[in-house]
């Protein structure tokens, strides 16, 4: 399995969570990161350094430059965790 395949699988799903407003949910949303590589013309463009960035949704870059996209990959799994699950109690 390829790490973005990884990360996707760990990613937390858009749904409302019981109790959820719709601003909390599209905040909760905002929160899913991409790798995204910057090549050369563009970093000119830009006036970053080329690699790899973190970017979220709209496109904000929120780390980087990595030198791969594994490495990419690692740092957006650091700052946007997959959520714990909580386990209930089962009924006696």
């Amino acid at each position: 399995m390829r790490a973005e395949e990884l990360l996707l699988a760990q990613s937390p799903k858009t749904f409302p969570r019981s109790g959820e407003t719709e601003r909390q949910l599209k905040a909760r949303s905002m929160q899913n990161l991409s790798p995204r590589l910057v090549g050369t013309e563009e970093s000119l463009r830009l006036g970053v350094v080329s690699g790899w960035y973190s970017t979220k949704v709209s496109g904000t870059f929120v780390s980087g430059p990595h030198h791969s996209e594994a490495d990419c990959l690692l740092r957006i799994a650091e700052i946007n965790p997959p959520p714990k699950k909580v386990s209930k109690p089962r009924p006696q």
